[in-house]
Parts: C-alpha cells; structure tokens; sequence
C-alpha cells in the first residue's frame, strides 16, 4: 500500500490522473452510448462494426506524426485543444439530432475526426506519464493510472447505460462533452516543466521554409521507426498486442448483440457488464503491483493472455446473466496486468526525447488489427452467430497466450536500458 500513497502524493500526477479518469468517463459513457444507439437504428452488429471500425481506423492514420509532435511541440497545450475539441464535436451528435437530420454517415464523420484526435490522450499519456515519477515508481504509477482508467470504465458503461435507457442518447452524449473539457481543465493545472521533463520543444523553424521544416519533421519521425527497428526486445511488444487485439476486438463488437439477443436484455445490462469488467481490471490491477513477484516477461504477458482467453470461452457458454457478470468480473482481473506490463516494459526502454515518436510507431503497430478485428466480429456475428463468435475468440486468444510464454526473446526479468545514441546516428 506505501507504494500507491507515495505516488499519490505527488499533487501534479494527481491532477494528471484524475485528468485520464475523467476523459476516459466520457469516453468509455459516450462509447456505451453511440454503440447502442448504432445497433438500435440499424438492428445489424456489421453496421455497428463499421462504426467502431471508423473510430478505431482513424488514430493509425495521425500516430506515426503525433508522436513526433508530442516530442516537439507543447505537449500541455496540444492535451488540452485536442480533448477540448472532442468535447465540440461530440456535442454536434445531440445537436444534430435535435434538428432532425442525424444520420449514420454523419455520426461516422464525427467517430472519424474524434478518433484522429484521441491518438493524442493515447500516445501522449504513456508517453508524459514517466515524468512525473522517479524511475523506480513506474510500475506503480501505471497500476495507478490503469485503476483509475477503468474506475472511469467502471462508472462510464453503468452511467451510459442507464441515462440511454431512461433518458436518451441525446441528451446522454451532451451530459458526456462536460468530462472531456473538465479533463482540459485539469491538464490546464500542471506547468509546462513537469510535461517537457527532460525534452526541449523544438517547435517550428521560422527562418526555414515550409519545405524545409516538413523534411526535418520526417527525419526526426524517422528516428521513431529506426530506433523501434534497432530493438528485437521492443519490437515484440506492439506486434504481441497487434494480434492480442485481432483476438479480442470482435467481443468489444459482439458484446451489444450477445445482450440483446443471447441474454434477452437491454442497454442496462450491457453497461453493468463493462461496469464489473471493470471492477474486475481495477482489482486486477491493485493485486498485480500488490504481488510485487518479477515473473519473466514471457510468462506475464502470455499467461495473462491466455487467461483472458479462458474467460471468453466461459462467457461464450453462459446461461444467463448473472453467470456472466461473474466471468467479465474474473476476466477483468486476469486482463488488467497487461495495461501495466506492457507501457512499463515500454517506457522503460524508451528515453523520453524520443518517447512520443517511438510509442506512436507502437501505437500504429499494435493497432491495425482492432479495425480488422470489430470488422470480422461484424461479419462473424452477423454469419456464424454472436455465441460461436465469442467462443472462437477465446479459443484464438489461449493459442496466442500459449506462444507468447514460450517466446524466448522474452525470457528475462529485468529490462535492458537502451540509449538513443546507440542506436541511432
């Protein structure tokens, strides 16, 4: 327990993380929200995959050049415009719908614009959050910020769906716009220093052309990618993830139709099941700092992995619903250690002056596969059925978590420090 009161006694990573919670409330409410609302118009997952599948495509496309202009630019001031807008366009929904003329193709638009902008909060929060703790504090610090996401995720699915249900989704998503601009608020708190710990913002050559800035930008966000190269060790966590999220994006997906169709129930049901999630991932977190055990690699990201996997089988053959809160509750808590592993095993490695462009490389590689994955759950959900669906992603998912702990590049407990200099000329 002293190594959670001692970060939280930091004030600025405080407000940093209350500032995550919040964010993530809105956008964990709004996703609840617009997922129902897409599956209530057009009755079909695939049309609902689409979606989701917009709003997933859309970061991959910006993270490579987020990342380099998080590294270069003012990464408070870029925190904050950019949720703020997401709060403006999110109030367009409601206020469109209002006049009458809201259509799919509309609220893909506005999924579109928003997911470009969440790469960000996305890339930028693993990539601030090492500054505002000593090295030794990491671990910890991420346990703290991963409970806190999913408290947000906690409160978020069991809100969205209950004010859907008895309010409307309208009304709903113009209540969710008030956490994106309190979470601005709360980055607004936190001196520029404490954001730029260790990095120099270079910001824009006014002596130099356009042309010529652009080419230095490319080069710089080439370093990214070269120094992503120049570590097999690195290398293989985005691309584990890359097919640890092809195995689980078709449930995200499926998860609306399973309590609609399979389950006989309504969006009060579908939020209480990501609410215990949740309360499963918030456990799962605590006991995994709580362990304090230095397992390898190797086995911390493959057996959690596989775990997750059995808990999706065991949810593909539930009965009825309370069964199912009592495997999303389990499957939170086996699933939580990886948000923690992994961006620790990241940051750990990674300097900071080149954290923002390597982990948006990251970010690009192990992102492609949730757009493929919602997209195929579309297809499979619609085809195969939403049961078999489910079951065939947990039984993808245990065969991934198996290779992994066999992986031998990973069998070690301790990460290697890698410099900059050495791997990039």
């Amino acid at each position: 327990m002293n190594k959670y009161v001692k970060v939280l006694k930091n004030k600025y990573f405080r407000r940093f993380v209350i500032a995550c919670t919040l964010l993530d409330l809105g956008k964990k409410l709004s996703w609840v929200t617009l997922s129902w609302f897409v599956y209530q118009i057009s009755g079909s997952t695939y049309i609902t995959g689409i979606i989701i599948t917009i709003a997933s495509l859309a970061p991959l496309l910006s993270s490579i050049l987020v990342g380099n202009i998080l590294d270069r630019y003012n990464r408070r001031k870029i925190m904050i415009m950019t949720n703020s807008l997401r709060g403006i366009l999110l109030l367009l929904i409601p206020s469109i719908y209002w006049f009458g003329v809201l259509t799919i193709e509309f609220i893909s638009l506005i999924m579109f614009i928003s997911g470009i902008l969440s790469v960000f909060t996305s890339v930028g929060t693993v990539t601030i959050l090492p500054s505002f703790v000593e090295k030794e504090e990491l671990e910890t610090a991420n346990a703290v910020s991963q409970m806190s996401i999913q408290t947000g995720y906690l409160i978020g699915p069991a809100v969205g769906g209950f004010l859907t249900a008895y309010f409307g989704t309208p009304l709903t998503l113009a209540i969710t716009v008030l956490f994106f601009f309190l979470s601005s608020w709360f980055y607004y708190l936190i001196s520029d220093e404490l954001f730029h710990k260790g990095v120099k913002m270079k910001g824009k050559n006014k002596k130099l052309s356009i042309k010529d800035n652009m080419q230095i930008f490319w080069e710089e966000t080439k370093e990214g990618i070269k120094f992503l190269r120049s570590s097999p060790i690195l290398m293989a966590i985005p691309f584990i993830t890359f097919f640890f999220n092809l195995t689980y994006a078709p449930i995200e997906l499926v998860l609306s139709g399973y309590v609609s169709k399979v389950l006989d129930s309504g969006a009060e049901t579908l939020g209480s099941l990501w609410t215990i999630f949740a309360i499963g991932s918030v456990l799962g977190a605590f006991l995994y700092v709580k362990l304090d055990k230095k397992f390898m690699y190797s086995m911390s990201l493959g057996g959690t992995i596989a775990l997750w996997g059995i808990a999706v089988i065991l949810l593909g053959f539930s009965p009825n619903i309370p069964m199912s809160f009592v495997i999303m509750l389990i499957g939170g808590i086996v699933y939580a250690p990886y948000n923690i592993i992994a961006p620790t095993f990241e940051q750990k490695l990674v300097p900071n002056d080149i954290r923002g462009r390597v982990l948006g490389v990251i970010y690009l590689i192990s992102g492609l596969s949730f757009p493929l994955g919602t997209y195929l759950g579309g297809i499979l959900g619609d085809s195969v059925g939403i049961r078999e669906t489910i079951i065939l992603s947990g039984i993808e998912t245990i065969v991934l978590g198996v290779v992994v702990v066999f992986f031998k590049p990973l069998r070690f407990r301790e990460v290697p420090i890698l410099s900059k200099n050495h791997f990039i000329g």
